[in-house]
């Protein structure tokens, strides 16, 4: 199937970024950027500190939490920490074990296997996790919200649990733990957008706080400065909002990242061929893919082992087995990215509202969320994978367009699905293959009435034009004061018209990207636009629809374009 033109979505101009540019001395277009995205206190959004952090024991059930941890540590009972096996997950794992270690614990470490254990807190994992470990008490990270039947089981063996997440439950039903750490269900809504890590490093912000009170020799030496590398992992990896308290961590995270401060964390930015300064773009096209490939295509015990190395031999023949799972993960995705593309070349109707959903039982579930990603991309649809396995049962994953909300609708056709759960935007679920072609049907029924006076073109957003002769580095400068980029405050697409391409090179591995050297006033600049190589490109002056970074090649910086789209000059 061909790829479907975009409409090109231009921001509206706003009123008052002159005097924004005039204060805080950066050009127009980055000025408009501060006003459009409703930043008022510009000098803490430009300058976020830690210390503009709230007080933990705002967290629904902290202080319960807090009062059983160090009860734990005190009677030296074993805490297990019990995580989930995406960068979030495994982050969060990794984070409140080494502080709890720290503060004096006996601590396990447990993440569930995706094709073996399935999805956060299940009872299998929880059996599993009661018989390996006899835990005193068991702390989850980036789950358990919902997990009621494994909570009661714990229970039942004479086990605490203090429950640690930011997901909702799908069900309604909260788990009966001894304390459930979850901002959303607390009224304090700025704390809502928390990643798994940053509930994690908010539990443990509350046990320093409270130890010091106490005068607990431990809490007094504990500094966590060192360790905000992995809450800005978790934190970017996640695409919650980069606004707020997320804003503050993964600033102050990326700053530590940036010093590569354990041998994990160096031995995989030099597998990855990392030579710059980290930013949140190598986190989430980065770094958090190859930690992320741990869990889709091997053990996550893999990414695990290597946060936690402290040998650099150790740390880069782990980071060498999550370069080669990343690139098992890059290829088979791609096969069933094409495969489902084809399945929709009679589904998908330009015109039509409606959710994309593809079902194979060839297809490794460990990938089918990034491939729904770069379906709703490409079609500007809701999109559905689902992979079934031998017995018949489907693990899918979901993602969604603005104006979708997929709680919201696979709650009412949750009747034939037999578990859900995730976000507005982004969720999971498990159905039996005999009920998809039903659960198409009725989803899609849901789709015609939700989305019904929905723009359905597939777009691409511009944030602004500007001029060839503004791709300067003073501009990009300018830009990169309103870093760390994320969900909330994504990184600037920005649109020039008329320009001419000196020189057009397909490049990479079967030639799937695009290098260019756009003209410009101030010489020639280099663009790539990655899986651009089988597109067609337009004769002529084009628009071009780019963000604008440094990239280094062989030692030497260079002002890139990296492409988002081309079109023929209107």
């Amino acid at each position: 199937m061909a790829e479907v033109p975009r409409f090109w979505k231009i921001a509206d101009p706003v009123s008052g970024a002159e005097e924004v540019a005039d204060l805080w001395k950066v050009p127009v277009p980055v000025a408009s950027l501060l006003v459009r995205r409703g930043i008022e206190d510009v000098d803490s959004f430009l300058n976020p500190k830690l210390e503009q952090l709230t007080d933990p024991f705002r967290m629904p059930d902290m202080q319960a939490a807090v009062d059983r941890l160090w009860k734990a540590i005190d009677a030296q009972e074993r805490i297990l920490v019990f995580g989930d096996y995406d960068v979030d997950g495994i982050t969060s794992t990794c984070f409140l074990s080494r502080v709890l270690e720290r503060l004096g614990g006996v601590v396990d470490r447990f993440i569930p296997n995706r094709q073996e254990d399935g999805y956060g807190l299940s009872v299998d994992s929880m059996t599993q996790c009661l018989e390996r470990f006899d835990p005193g008490l068991i702390v989850t990270v980036d789950c358990g919200t919902g997990s009621d039947e494994a909570v009661a089981l714990a229970k039942s063996k004479g086990v605490d649990v203090v429950v640690t997440d930011h997901h909702e439950a799908s069900n309604g039903i909260i788990a009966d733990a001894l304390a459930v750490v979850n901002p959303k269900l607390g009224p304090d809504e700025d704390l809502w957008i928390l990643a798994g890590v940053g509930v994690a490093f908010k539990l443990c912000h509350a046990m320093l706080k409270q130890g010091r009170q106490q005068d607990r020799p431990t809490s007094h030496t504990m500094d966590m400065r060192p360790l905000m590398y992995l809450v800005a992992l978790g934190t970017v990896a996640d695409m919650v909002p980069l606004i707020g308290e997320n804003r503050i961590l993964a600033n102050y995270g990326l700053q530590v990242l940036n010093q590569r401060p354990d041998p994990g964390i160096d031995a995989l930015a030099r597998s990855a061929g990392i030579q710059q300064e980290m930013t949140s773009y190598h986190i989430g096209f980065v770094l958090g893919p190859r930690l992320n490939a741990a869990g889709r295509m091997a053990s996550p015990d893999l990414a695990l082992e290597l946060l936690l190395s402290g040998s650099p031999r150790h740390a880069m023949r782990v980071a060498q087995q999550l370069e080669e799972a990343n690139k098992k993960r890059q290829a088979t995705e791609d096969i069933i990215r094409r495969e489902a593309v084809d399945m929709l070349e009679g589904e998908y109707r330009a015109n039509e509202p409606g959710v994309l959903v593809v079902a194979s039982r060839k297809w490794h579930k460990g990938v089918v969320g990034i491939v729904a990603s770069r379906l709703v991309r490409r079609f500007h649809r809701p999109a559905i994978v689902i992979s079934i396995d031998d017995d018949g049962m489907g693990r899918g994953s979901c993602r969604s367009v603005e104006g979708f909300d997929l709680i919201q609708n696979l709650e009412k056709v949750g009747d034939v699905l037999t578990q859900y759960g995730g976000h507005q935007m982004a969720a999971g679920l498990d159905i039996a293959e005999d009920k998809i072609d039903i659960f198409r049907q009725r989803l899609n029924q849901c789709a015609k009435e939700v989305m019904a006076e929905s723009d359905l073109r597939p777009r691409q957003p511009v944030d602004g034009w500007i001029q060839p002769e503004d791709l300067t580095e003073d501009f990009l400068h300018a830009q990169d004061r309103l870093m760390p980029f994320g969900n909330t405050n994504p990184v600037p697409v920005w649109g020039i018209r008329g320009v001419t391409l000196a020189q057009t090179q397909k490049v990479g591995a079967g030639k799937k990207h695009l290098r260019v050297v756009v003209n410009t006033p101030l010489g020639p600049r280099d663009g790539i636009g990655f899986g651009f190589g089988e597109r067609e490109i337009p004769q002529g002056p084009v628009d071009l629809a780019f963000q604008l970074r440094t990239n280094v090649f062989r030692g030497e910086e260079n002002l890139q374009l990296l492409l988002q789209d081309i079109r023929p000059s209107e």
